[in-house]
């Protein structure tokens, strides 16, 4: 059971690398400094003129530029959020929407840049005046969508965009659930003087039109007047609606299987650009703020058992510090190395997040952070003595009871957590070690 849930886990953990390299985008990492690459994704090396970019100047490989270029927004950016602008880069020929931010790259500070490819969009403004609208209706969406605070606010800001764009009564998101055989609407826009539109769970079956729009690589208008008669069910189903009219364009692949759809489209039904368009967008873009979730999740949490890592607990210390008691423990599994060499690092990872597993029952609400390989700190603001002490003990019985491998703790309460809590913990360890003495009969060290 053990080995399973270590298996489960580690194939769940991919590295930020992989995550980035997963992306249409164009991704990469520089020093702000000294301008030299520290990462490119995928994408992003398709393009440069050698495989050993490493070490070399940014704007060499990618501007074609003898010196760091004039434009460069290294001064401009802060680690709290994106700062976004547009940029015609004259040695790929193509335009680029780009976010740029400061980073922690391997405990350096780092420059991110995330490019999205918008040349093609930029093109249509220069034919009639429906592209330049459409143009604009474009630039506007992406603008506001790679500014929104959440990914339910960039949605929104899609489904708006294109629901005004369209004069529709409603704009949705359908996405393929995770098990493969239905489609949920996940975010819905409804325009003011429309009536509310309700979307069931839909089954997926082969031939049936819904996986028709799925596999499909363009846009696609269904008329419900028009349905063949294999279709008279969704057609009587429309109807019922209030929808004469459904026009769905594809997510991109880096999304997952879904769509992009508007219901009752009174403009512009035959001009499927804009919602293809803002599809691979939102799609990318929700893509993304998934990806990068899940990279600040990985930043902060340690990948064998999901616990706090101990860059979370310097944050702690370093502040604001909650007011009121606070308990600290600490905890080193026993011998961990010796059951790493005799039966194998995955028996020594089925007993830390054995250990990780035990810390959580035991002291529920606590922030809990794994330090190293075999240590583990515990602090649980706003206890009182007593509750401390009984989630301690009972913590000490679970893991000699549950476990054939030895775990020392050692616990430290104190009424006022701002005072010193360096020292509190410091109090922890000692008590711990005094426990780890005693387990083996003589000082241990480590």
């Amino acid at each position: 059971m053990l080995k399973k849930k270590v298996l489960e886990r580690s194939a769940a953990a991919m590295g930020p690398q992989d995550l980035l390299d997963a992306l249409d985008e164009i991704v990469y990492v520089s020093d702000p400094n000294t301008y030299e690459l520290l990462y490119a994704n995928r994408r992003c090396r398709s393009l440069l003129p050698t495989r050993d970019y490493k070490g070399k100047p940014c704007y060499a490989l990618l501007q074609g530029q003898p010196a760091p270029c004039p434009y460069c927004t290294n001064a401009r950016l802060t680690p709290d959020k994106f700062y976004v602008w547009e940029f015609n880069n004259p040695s790929m020929g193509r335009h680029f929407l780009l976010k740029d931010k400061l980073i922690d790259w391997d405990g350096r500070p780092a420059r991110l840049e995330i490019a999205v490819d918008i040349t093609e969009q930029e093109l249509l403004s220069r034919d009639t005046a429906r592209k330049l609208e459409t143009e604009r209706t474009l630039v506007e969406c992406i603008r506001r969508l790679m500014d929104a605070a959440s990914s339910r606010e960039a949605a929104q800001v899609v489904l708006s965009c294109v629901g005004g764009f369209y004069q529709a009564s409603h704009a949705f998101l359908l996405e393929l659930h995770a098990s493969g055989r239905s489609v949920h609407c996940t975010q819905l826009w409804t325009a003011a003087d429309a009536e509310p539109l309700e979307f069931p769970s839909i089954s997926l079956s082969n031939g049936s039109l819904l996986n028709r729009l799925l596999e499909s690589p363009q846009a696609q208008c269904i008329l419900a007047e028009r349905l063949g008669p294999e279709y008279r069910q969704v057609a009587a189903q429309m109807q019922d609606a209030g929808v004469s009219a459904l026009l769905f364009a594809p997510l991109p692949h880096t999304f997952g299987r879904g769509l992009l759809g508007v219901a009752n489209a009174a403009s512009g039904i035959d001009d499927t650009r804009v919602l293809e368009s803002l599809a691979y967008f939102v799609g990318s873009e929700l893509s993304r703020r998934r990806l990068q979730s899940r990279l600040e999740y990985q930043n902060r949490h340690d990948a064998l058992t999901g616990l706090e890592n101990r860059l979370q607990y310097q944050r702690f210390l370093a502040g604001p510090i909650p007011a009121g008691p606070i308990g600290a423990v600490f905890c080193d599994i026993n011998s961990l190395k010796q059951i790493n060499d005799r039966y194998g690092h995955s028996r020594g990872d089925a007993v830390i997040m054995q250990t990780a597993d035990v810390l959580r029952a035991c002291f529920p609400g606590a922030h809990i952070y794994r330090m190293s390989g075999d240590e583990f700190v515990v602090l649980c603001p706003g206890v009182t003595q007593a509750r401390f002490e009984t989630m301690l003990a009972k913590a000490r019985d679970r893991l000699a009871s549950e476990t054939d491998y030895g775990v020392s703790l050692g616990g430290a309460w104190h009424a006022c957590a701002r005072e010193d809590l360096d020292e509190l913990v410091r109090a922890a360890d000692e008590s711990m070690y005094a426990d780890k003495q005693e387990h083996y009969g003589v000082p241990e060290h480590g």
